[in-house]
C-alpha cells in the first residue's frame, strides 16, 4: 500500500471511529441476525440429534452413577481438591472471585491497545483460567467412577420378602401336594389377596418354588444368575433342565459357556433342591408340560395316589395300542415302520405319524432299530412302552404333586367345571363369551362385557368371587354363594372365577373400540352362533334384532351394505361396531354365511273383512278408490325350513370334522358321508330322532361310547343341538 493511500485510510478510519456506528438499527440488526442463526442451529440440533436424555430419575436405583453435564465437569472436579470444611472455597469463594474479576474487567483494563502482546496481564489471567478449566474437565473424565455393578442377591427372596413375609414370616411350611400356584394366584384364605393382579405367572411360579425350596433359590442365585433369570427357567421342561445339569458343558446351550461340571459342584441334595425351585412341585404345571401332549387336559385314572405315583415313576408298558393293520394298508405300515427306524429318510412316514400316532406319542418318536420288529408292533398293537420313566427325571415331591393333580384333573378340572357352571348360571345374562347384552332383569339396561382385557385387568379374583357370591341386587343380579342363599359352594365359585380368568390371555371381546386387542379366532359360522345369534336367532329368523332371512331385508341390502353394517355398527340400535373386534376376512366370512341362509317366502296378507252395512255388501261391483282394509298377520306363521347346507353342515364343519373327518369311523364332511359312514352306520335315520345315533350322542342318551363332543371340548349349546334334531325329524333332507 502506498503512503498516500495509507494516510487516506487512517484519516477515514479516524473519522468513522469518532462518528461511531448507531446502535439502532445497525448493531441491533447484526445481533438479531446472529441470534436467529444460533437459534436455527439449536433447533436443528434438537430435531436431528435430540437431547441425550437418560431414564427417569429413580431414587431407589443404587446402581446409577450421577454426573453433571460436560460444561460443569471442571467445577465438580474442583470440589475434589477442597474436601470437608474446605468445600466452601471451591463451591463459593473461587467461583465468586472469578465472576467479580469478569465484572470488573472493563474497569481494570482501560488500555486502548488491543493486540495480544500489548495486554500481557489480562491475556495471562484469561489463559490460566481457560487452561485450568480444560485441565479440570479432562481430569473429571479420567477419574469418573465406572458404573456400579449391582449384585441384586436372590431376587426371588426379595419378591417373597416384599409380598409374603409380612404375614407368613421368614418361611412357610406347605403340606405335601399343595398347589401353591393356585393358592398364590387366587388367594385361598381370609385376608390373602389374589396376586394375579400384581404378579406375573412366572413370578408366581418362582414364588412357589421359593416357598417349597428356599435352598434351591439360593443355589440358583449362586450358580445360575450370571446368565439366567428365575422367570426364564421356572416354567421350563423338567427333562431339559435335568439334562442341563447332567451333561454340564456337553449340553448344547452350554457348549460355548465357561461353566463347571455340575456333578462336582452340586451334591444330590443340592441338585434336588435346585430342581424343586425351578420346577416347583406344582402338579398343574408339571402335568401341562409333561403329560398333556399325550393325555390332553386330563386322563381317566383309578386307584389311589400311591398307585398312580408308581405308574408315573416307573413308566413303561401301560397303554394298549390298537392293531393298525385293521385300518392302514400294507404300504402305509411299511412307511410308518421305516419312519420309526429312520425318521430322516422315510418319505411320507411323518405325515402318517402326525395323523395316526402323534395323539398319544406327541412329538416323541419311539426308538426302534429293527424294521421288522417296528412293523410287527405297529400292525398288531398291544401294550408297548410309550411313557418315559419319570422317576429318573422328577423329584419325589414333584411325583407326589403330579399324581395328586392327575387324580384331581380326572375328577374334573376347575376350568372344565367352571365352564359348565358359567353356561348353567351366567350365560343367560352375560352371554356365552361374557360379551354382555340386554339385561333381562331390567328393561332398557345393557350388561357390559365381562370378558374384555380392561375388565379382567381391573378386577382381581377376590373381587370376582365377591360379585358372584354376594350378587349385585342393584343391577338385578342375585347372590350365587351358598352362604348368601345361592346355589354355588366355594369350590364351584372358585371354578367359575378360574374360567372367567382364563379369558384374560385371549379376550373374546375387547372394548373400547380404539383399544389394540387380539381379534376373535373364529370363522364366520362360529362368530354368528356365538355372537350374532343372540339377537338375530340361531337360524337367522330374528329376535331382538331383525330377521336376516326376510326377503325384504335381503332385497334391500347388498353384500357391501351388510359388511358395512357389521363393521360400523347400527347407530339406531344397540349393535356395536364389530370392525374393531373382527378382521375384514372374518366379516366377509360372516356376510357369506348370512347370504347362505335360506330366504323366507313372504306370507301373503289375509284380508280381514270389516263389518259392512247391507248396502255396501250388495254393491260388490262398486270400486272404492284408495281404500283397502289393513292386512293382518296369519294366525300361524310360516314354518322355517332347516337346511342341511346352510344350518346343519356349518355346525358339523365347525365342531365335528376336525376329528371325524380325519380319524376314520364316522365322517361328518358332507351329506353322503354323514348318512352312510361309521362303525355303527347309519348314524342318522331320517324322521327317527330317538333311533338316530347322532342324536343320542348329542343328547347323552346313548348306551355305548362317549357323549359328543367329548369333554373337555366345549359342548354344543341347546339351540345348535335342536337344529340337528329338527333336521333329522324333518326327514334329514339334502337341501
Amino acid at each position: 500500500m502506498k503512503e498516500e493511500e495509507k494516510q487516506k485510510y487512517l484519516e477515514h478510519y479516524k473519522e468513522a471511529k469518532e462518528k461511531g456506528v448507531p446502535f439502532f438499527p445497525d448493531i441491533l440488526f447484526k445481533d438479531a441476525v446472529l441470534s436467529l442463526l444460533v437459534f436455527l442451529i439449536l433447533v436443528g440440533l434438537a430435531y436431528f440429534i435430540g437431547a441425550p436424555l437418560e431414564e427417569r430419575a429413580n431414587p431407589a436405583d443404587t446402581s446409577y452413577t450421577p454426573k453433571p453435564e460436560w460444561y460443569f465437569l471442571f467445577l465438580f472436579q474442583l470440589l475434589k481438591y477442597f474436601p470437608g470444611e474446605l468445600e466452601v472455597i471451591g463451591v463459593v469463594l473461587l467461583p465468586t472471585v472469578a465472576l467479580v474479576v469478569l465484572l470488573l474487567l472493563p474497569v481494570i483494563d482501560r488500555s486502548s491497545l488491543r493486540h495480544f502482546s500489548s495486554r500481557p496481564i489480562i491475556i495471562a489471567i484469561t489463559g490460566i483460567l481457560l487452561v485450568g478449566a480444560i485441565f479440570l474437565t479432562v481430569q473429571a473424565v479420567r477419574e469418573a467412577p465406572p458404573p456400579v455393578e449391582v449384585f441384586g442377591g436372590d431376587q426371588t427372596a426379595v419378591l417373597y420378602a416384599e409380598n409374603c413375609a409380612g404375614c407368613h414370616g421368614p418361611e412357610i411350611n406347605a403340606p405335601s401336594g399343595t398347589n401353591l400356584h393356585t393358592i398364590i394366584a387366587q388367594g385361598k384364605h381370609e385376608g390373602m389377596p389374589a396376586w394375579t393382579a400384581d404378579l406375573t405367572t412366572d413370578e408366581i411360579d418362582a414364588l412357589a418354588g421359593f416357598v417349597l425350596s428356599p435352598a434351591g433359590s439360593e443355589l440358583f442365585t449362586t450358580n445360575c444368575t450370571a446368565c439366567h433369570e428365575a422367570p426364564e427357567l421356572v416354567a421350563g421342561d423338567p427333562q431339559r433342565l435335568s439334562s442341563a445339569l447332567d451333561q454340564g458343558k456337553e449340553f448344547a446351550q452350554h457348549s460355548d459357556q465357561d461353566i463347571p461340571e455340575w456333578d462336582e459342584v452340586l451334591n444330590r441334595e443340592e441338585r434336588t433342591a435346585l430342581l424343586n425351585f425351578l420346577i416347583a412341585p406344582d402338579g398343574r404345571r408339571l402335568f401341562a408340560i409333561n403329560c398333556s401332549p399325550c393325555h390332553g387336559s386330563a386322563v381317566a385314572v383309578s386307584g389311589d395316589p400311591a398307585e398312580l405315583r408308581d405308574i408315573i415313576s416307573e413308566g413303561g408298558l401301560h397303554l394298549e395300542m390298537p392293531p393298525w393293520q385293521e385300518k392302514l394298508s400294507s404300504a402305509e405300515l411299511d412307511q410308518l415302520a421305516e419312519y420309526i427306524v429312520d425318521p430322516a429318510s422315510a418319505s411320507g412316514g411323518e405325515a402318517l405319524f402326525e395323523q395316526d400316532c402323534a395323539r398319544c406319542h406327541g412329538d416323541r418318536i419311539p426308538q426302534m432299530d429293527d424294521y421288522e420288529e417296528a412293523r410287527t408292533v405297529i400292525a398288531t398293537g398291544g401294550a408297548h412302552e410309550t411313557m418315559p420313566v419319570w422317576g429318573d427325571v422328577l423329584t419325589i415331591e414333584q411325583l407326589d404333586a403330579l399324581a395328586a393333580y392327575t387324580i384331581e384333573a380326572a375328577e374334573g378340572t376347575p376350568l372344565v367345571a367352571g365352564q359348565q357352571l358359567f353356561v348353567e348360571n351366567c350365560a343367560n345374562c352375560h352371554g356365552d363369551l361374557g360379551e354382555g347384552g340386554e339385561n333381562p332383569a331390567r328393561a332398557g339396561d345393557i350388561i357390559a362385557p365381562i370378558s374384555t382385557a380392561e375388565y379382567l385387568k381391573t378386577r382381581d379374583d377376590f373381587t370376582l368371587r365377591a360379585i358372584i357370591a354376594q350378587g349385585q341386587p342393584n343391577f338385578g343380579m342375585s347372590p350365587f354363594g351358598a352362604s348368601y342363599g345361592g346355589p354355588l359352594d366355594d369350590d364351584q365359585i372358585d371354578s367359575t372365577v378360574a374360567y372367567i380368568r382364563s379369558w384374560e390371555a385371549d379376550p373374546p371381546v375387547e372394548l373400547p373400540p380404539d383399544a389394540q386387542a387380539d381379534t376373535l379366532a373364529l370363522d364366520g359360522f362360529e362368530i354368528y352362533t356365538e355372537i350374532c345369534a343372540q339377537c338375530h336367532g340361531i337360524t337367522g329368523g330374528g329376535g331382538v334384532g331383525p330377521s336376516l332371512r326376510a326377503a325384504e331385508f335381503r332385497n334391500a341390502n347388498s353384500s357391501q351394505d351388510v359388511f358395512n353394517t357389521i363393521s360400523q355398527g347400527h347407530g339406531a340400535t344397540d349393535m356395536i361396531a364389530w370392525g374393531a373386534i373382527l378382521t375384514s376376512v372374518q366379516i366377509e366370512q360372516l356376510v357369506t354365511f348370512i347370504e347362505q341362509l335360506p330366504i323366507d317366502e313372504p306370507v301373503p296378507p289375509t284380508r280381514v273383512p270389516s263389518e259392512m252395512d247391507d248396502e255396501e255388501a250388495s254393491s260388490d261391483s262398486e270400486e272404492v278408490p284408495d281404500q283397502e282394509a289393513e292386512p293382518e298377520p296369519t294366525e300361524e306363521p310360516a314354518q322355517i325350513e332347516i337346511s342341511f347346507a346352510a344350518n346343519v353342515m356349518p355346525i358339523l364343519d365347525s365342531r365335528c370334522v376336525d376329528c371325524h373327518g380325519n380319524d376314520g369311523g364316522w365322517d361328518g364332511d358332507g351329506y353322503d358321508a354323514v348318512m352312510t359312514t361309521g362303525d355303527n352306520a347309519p348314524v342318522v335315520i331320517p324322521g327317527d330322532v330317538d333311533g338316530s345315533l347322532l342324536a343320542q350322542k348329542l343328547l347323552g342318551t346313548h348306551e355305548e361310547g362317549d357323549i359328543m363332543p367329548p369333554p373337555p371340548i366345549r359342548p354344543l349349546n341347546e339351540e345348535l343341538i335342536q337344529i340337528i334334531l329338527d333336521w333329522i325329524a324333518a326327514g334329514a333332507p339334502d337341501n
